[in-house]
C-alpha cells in the first residue's frame, strides 16, 4: 500500500519501479544469491518498453537499505545513460551519491491512510475525530507510550519508567505482558485482529486527549542492528496526527528529517539533544527532563499553553497535507 501511494503522488512523467510490490510479485527474495542481477534484468526489460526519461525507484519497508538500491541503479544507468534516476528509499541516512535521493516517508502514507480508514471511511472531508481535537479540556496524564513487541529498547524504556517512578504519570502498554491500551489482551501476532488493533489510532483518542506528549519507541533505533538501513514505521507520525509533543526514540538525527519535511519538533522549548545520541540511558534521561519542562513550562492549568497548541495544530495540518509537495520542492532544488 505505501509504495503504491508514493507512486500515485508522482505525475505521469515518471516511470515508477516499485521494489516492494511489482518486483516482489515476480518471486524475488531479498536474501537470495544473485538478487541484484535479477532486479537489473527485470528493470531493464521494463525500461526497454518505456519512453519516459525520468525513472523513480521506490523502495519501502523491511526489504533492504539504500546501498542495495544504489548498486542496482548504477547498473541500470549504464544501460540507459540518457535517463534520470530518482531514488525514493526509506533509509533516513545521508549518502554521498550521484543520484537524487529523496526520503519517501512511507510511514507518513501509512498513518495518513489509517487515519482516513478509521475516521471517516476514506472520506477526506470527514476526519472529524482527529481534526476535532482541541485544547478545551484538562489533561490528567503526562505521556502515552505504546509498546507491542518486546524489542530491547522498549523493554529498557519500561524498566526506566519503573525505576524512576514514572509509569503512573502516563499510559503505558506492554504487549509482552498482555497489557494493551487498546483494551485487548494477547491478540495473535500478525493477524487481522492484531493489526486492526495497533493501527486504529482513533480508538485511542481518549488517551491522546488526556496527555501532553507521546514517547514513541520506533521499530529500530540502532543502525548497526538493522538490516534495512535507517528504517522507520508509522509510529513516528502518531504525535503529529494526535496533536501531542513528539519524543521519538529512533535513529540518530531523525529529528532533522522531520524538520526538513515541515514538522515542528519544539527544539526551542524542549531539549531535543536526545536525537543526537545512540546511548539509550542518555536518551531516556533527557526525555525525563523534558517531562518536567512540559509539565512546568508548556502547560497551564492542565492544558497546553495557547502558543504551544497553535503549533501542535500546525503539525496536524502538515500531516494531513501529505508528502507530495515535499517531493516536488526537492526536485526543484
Amino acid at each position: 500500500m505505501p509504495h503504491n501511494a508514493i507512486a500515485r503522488t508522482l505525475d505521469d512523467s515518471y516511470e515508477t519501479i516499485l521494489f516492494d510490490s511489482e518486483l516482489d510479485d515476480e518471486g524475488f527474495y531479498w536474501r537470495e544469491t544473485g538478487l541484484i542481477d535479477r532486479y537489473v534484468e527485470s528493470i531493464t526489460s521494463r525500461l526497454e518498453k518505456s519512453t519516459k526519461n525520468k525513472v523513480a525507484f521506490v523502495k519501502v519497508g523491511e526489504l533492504f537499505g539504500f546501498l542495495v538500491v544504489e548498486e542496482i541503479a548504477k547498473k541500470i544507468q549504464k544501460i540507459f545513460p540518457s535517463k534520470e534516476f530518482i531514488l525514493l528509499v526509506d533509509d533516513n541516512r545521508e549518502f554521498n551519491t550521484e543520484f537524487i535521493h529523496i526520503k519517501p516517508f512511507p510511514p507518513w502514507h501509512i498513518s495518513l491512510h489509517h487515519a482516513y480508514e478509521y475516521d471517516g471511511g476514506f472520506d477526506k472531508s470527514d476526519t472529524k475525530t482527529f481534526k476535532g481535537i482541541n485544547n478545551n479540556f484538562n489533561r490528567n496524564k503526562l505521556f502515552i507510550t505504546r509498546n507491542n513487541r518486546p524489542k530491547s529498547h522498549r523493554l529498557e524504556w519500561v524498566s526506566f519508567l519503573e525505576k524512576n517512578n514514572l509509569k503512573d504519570k502516563g499510559y503505558v502498554s506492554e504487549g509482552w505482558n498482555g497489557i494493551y491500551l487498546e483494551g485487548m489482551r494477547d491478540p495473535e501476532p500478525d493477524t487481522e485482529e492484531f493489526w486492526n488493533m495497533t493501527r486504529n489510532d482513533v480508538g485511542l483518542i481518549d488517551f491522546y486527549n488526556d496527555v501532553f506528549c507521546e514517547v514513541v519507541l520506533s521499530s529500530d533505533y540502532d543502525i548497526k542492528e538493522s538490516p534495512f538501513g535507517a528504517y522507520t514505521s508509522d509510529k513516528e507520525f502518531r504525535p503529529f496526527l494526535c496533536c501531542v509533543i513528539p519524543l521519538i526514540v529512533v535513529f540518530k538525527n531523525y529529528d532533522e528529517c522531520l524538520k526538513d519535511v515541515g514538522f515542528d519538533m519544539f527544539d526551542d522549548v524542549i531539549d531535543t539533544s536526545f536525537y543526537k545520541t545512540d546511548d539509550l540511558d542518555r536518551k531516556f534521561n533527557i526525555i525525563k527532563s523534558n517531562f518536567k519542562i512540559i509539565e512546568n513550562d508548556l502547560t497551564v492549568d492542565g492544558r497546553f499553553r495557547d502558543d504551544i497548541w497553535v503549533r501542535l495544530k500546525k503539525n496536524q495540518n502538515r500531516f494531513f497535507e501529505g508528502w507530495g509537495n515535499y517531493f516536488y520542492s526537492k526536485m526543484e532544488e
